[in-house]
């Protein structure tokens, strides 16, 4: 053999070689393109765990929208209070001047009376003989008045307020400025409007249209440490608060209720008197006409007895006659000798 068949052998063993190292490697591609069962696994734990995450993922976003719409309620909540606070701000100027804190008071307290009492059992603005006017008073029964008047002493009570929130130590005389302007407002009330001789009850009410006022009147000692309720109490001045007024009222309005049914039975127990009046004078007049009906009866009677007996004798006589006719055909016979 030669050298180019020796070449040509080698090459076709080559060739052969190759083949062989083809068919392995497709084999081993074929191997490795078909996936194993753990990796099957692997992929199932992939989409489950991307499925848990897809759903935490939707949760969170529904949970953040409801966050963004609880934030946007608390901004707007936030805004509102702000605007309240405005609105407080304002109000507290309004009320400064005590001439307006005045008027102020007095509308609360119309209001209140206006939705608890019937519009006949009060009267706003009501003027004594003296010529002293108290703002509201009470009717019970058709003399008697229940004075009520409107007082606000705000300025040392905001004063004494804000000193004892800063620990302040002029707040103990805050506290007996504010003292001494409910005294003052007690002794005022009770020199003007206890007056029996234009009706009113020997007790006023003082309408203090803050809760808070209220609690430290009720609460607050004087300067020579006595209650202020008690002081206002021996001089027949009750303090009453928005919520303590309501309840008075409440329990006048079951009491006008009361006198309302009182007068109310007592106009119908007249009303049954008269109705027992007229039942006798109409048991006296049926009385009459039965008497009278009877004897009329007894008449008709008596007439309807003599008419029987007239009829009875006409119908003898005109017997009689047709007998005489058949006797004598003549007919000359009188009426002597019939």
């Amino acid at each position: 053999m030669d050298v180019f068949d020796y070449q040509v052998l080698a090459i076709v063993l080559l060739l052969i070689l190759l083949g062989w190292r083809i068919l392995g490697l497709e084999r081993v591609i074929k191997t490795i393109a078909r996936p194993p069962e753990s990796l099957h696994l692997l992929q199932r734990e992939v989409q489950a765990v991307r499925t848990g995450v897809d759903e935490r993922l939707r949760e969170q976003l529904d949970q953040t929208q409801d966050l963004t719409h609880r934030l946007g309620r608390l901004l707007k909540a936030t805004e509102n209070v702000e605007q309240l606070g405005v609105g407080l701000a304002e109000l507290q100027k309004i009320l400064q001047p005590p001439h307006l804190r005045g008027v102020f008071g007095e509308r609360l307290l119309e209001d209140l009376i206006t939705e608890t009492l019937p519009r006949d059992r009060f009267r706003f603005q009501h003027s004594y003989q003296s010529g002293v006017r108290v703002d509201a008073v009470i009717l019970l029964g058709d003399t008697r008045l229940l004075p009520i008047d409107s007082k606000f002493p705000l300025d040392n009570f905001r004063r004494f307020v804000e000193l004892r929130g800063s620990g302040h130590a002029d707040a103990a005389a805050a506290r007996r400025a504010f003292a001494r302007d409910v005294k003052r407002h007690v002794d005022e009330l009770a020199e003007k409007y206890l007056s029996p001789e234009d009706g009113a009850l020997d007790l006023a009410f003082m309408y203090i249209p803050s809760e808070s006022i209220f609690h430290e009147v009720a609460a607050g000692v004087d300067e020579e440490g006595g209650s202020l309720a008690e002081f206002a109490l021996r001089r027949r001045i009750i303090p009453v608060s928005p919520n303590t007024l309501h309840a008075y009222l409440s329990v006048v309005r079951l009491g006008i209720r009361g006198f309302r049914l009182q007068e109310n039975a007592r106009q119908i127990l007249q009303q049954l008197d008269h109705v027992q009046k007229d039942v006798v004078g109409l048991r006296s007049d049926l009385d009459t006409a039965i008497r009278q009906a009877r004897h009329s009866l007894a008449n008709l009677k008596g007439a309807d007895n003599s008419l029987s007996r007239v009829e009875d004798r006409l119908q003898s006589l005109s017997r009689g006659e047709s007998t005489a006719t058949a006797l004598d055909p003549s007919g000359s016979q009188t009426a002597a000798e019939l």
